[in-house]
């Protein structure tokens, strides 16, 4: 005999009146309030998950989410007065453990309200609940009047303090920034987030004027060796600065901001400078290559400034080789003694191309230019060409080497 299978109807779900909503959600809200409280061992977060489901698919989405909001903040307008109450030495711990316990109960809440997230809130067109939670912990504890500009003045006077060498706690540094990066967007309605509008803007306006002002000094008071020196070690730090606890969005207007300080405001007078600027170090370029391949280095950090350099160099060579042809004019020197000292010349400065200029092809064609410039003024240069290669192959040649001929010629 065949066995006979008998369909049942659908079992209808019994709505969830406001009464019964209401209790299932001061179990969740008193779940939450555990969870503040760092009683979360406590919870089944099975049991939580079920309740926040069954609030939803009965229809009591608002309450769920409007409660959830309404819990939150009542939570972050305690923490707020309690870090708002804290004396300067110790805000920014208070905000940074306020910020990560915040932090740790919203992915718990964000677990347990999955199910509305996934449903209710897309529905609905609602910020996700952590994103909630961003958002109430930006107004109400950041905001607050007493935290905001005092914090952003707690962090910039770090940043001074270890710029004049001192020792900060860089880990509440980046506790602290990272924070405002992870808040978002600004609740000012611009499209900058609030590490932006609220940090950023301001250190980029000090750090500017910070080493406007400490240019000025130290370049009146060390040489341009002395100088380069200095803008090269801060230029590191900043960038080091950049890489521990600064946005990596933050490292790139930063470094444009200390070169223009640094090395585009100045550049025209380290080359200038009396007995020390890159003009007055060709003189000396055989004891002074490192100084000036350093220089070379800085400038061409704010590439348009090597124009400077090559001017320096260009003019250098050109003063340089008037001397020999005035020398020549007025029968100082003979022919040979000429062209030998064209020849030194050429030694020097393709040794200052080559090792202070690394090589530059830009350099090395404005030094061609700069020997063709006061070779071809004076019909007499060529004459004394003639002459000098005209006594090499009379007798000037003589017992040397293939490979020295071929160096002198």
């Amino acid at each position: 005999m065949s066995k006979k299978f008998s369909i049942k109807p659908f079992r209808t779900h019994t709505p969830m009146d406001t009464s019964s909503a209401t209790d299932v959600w001061n179990q969740l809200g008193s779940a939450i309030e555990e969870i503040h409280s760092r009683n979360a061992s406590l919870l089944s977060f099975e049991e939580l998950y079920r309740h926040a489901y069954n609030l939803v698919l009965h229809k009591h989405g608002n309450l769920l989410y409007d409660g959830v909001a309404e819990k939150i903040g009542d939570h972050l307008s305690i923490l707020a007065e309690s870090v708002a109450s804290s004396h300067d030495e110790n805000l920014l711990s208070a905000l940074s453990g306020c910020w990560n316990d915040h932090v740790m109960t919203m992915i718990m809440v964000r677990d347990i309200l999955m199910y509305m997230d996934r449903t209710y809130v897309v529905q609905n067109k609602k910020k996700p609940v952590y994103d909630l939670g961003l958002q109430l912990f930006r107004t109400i504890v950041w905001e607050h009047e007493h935290i905001q500009s005092r914090v952003t003045t707690l962090l910039l006077n770090s940043i001074s303090r270890e710029r004049d060498g001192q020792i900060v706690d860089e880990s509440l540094l980046k506790s602290n920034l990272s924070m405002l990066l992870d808040l978002g967007q600004s609740s000012s309605g611009s499209s900058s987030n609030v590490y932006e509008s609220d940090f950023e803007s301001v250190f980029l306006g000090t750090t500017q004027e910070f080493y406007r002002l400490e240019s000025l000094e130290y370049l009146s008071r060390n040489t341009a060796s002395e100088y380069v020196k200095k803008a090269e070690n801060r230029l590191g730090e900043e960038h080091r600065r950049a890489t521990r606890y600064l946005s990596p969005t933050t490292e790139s207007p930063l470094t444009a901001i200390v070169e223009t300080e640094l090395v585009d405001r100045h550049a025209k007078t380290l080359v200038e400078m009396e007995h020390s600027g890159f003009a007055a170090l060709l003189k000396d370029s055989t004891h002074k290559m490192d100084d000036l391949r350093r220089m070379y280095d800085l400038f061409a950090r704010v590439p348009l400034t090597v124009d400077f350099l090559r001017n320096a160099l260009s003019e250098n060579v050109k003063a340089t080789g008037k001397i020999l042809v005035s020398d020549q004019e007025k029968g100082l020197a003979e022919p040979t003694a000429f062209v030998k000292g064209v020849l030194n010349m050429r030694k020097k400065y393709s040794e200052v191309v080559e090792g202070a200029f690394r090589s530059e092809k830009r350099c090395q064609k404005r030094l061609r230019e700069s020997f063709e410039d006061f070779l071809n003024a004076d019909s007499r240069a060529a004459s004394c060409l003639a002459v000098y290669v005209d006594e090499l192959l009379r007798g000037g040649l003589k017992g040397l080497s293939e490979a020295r001929v071929d160096e002198e010629l």
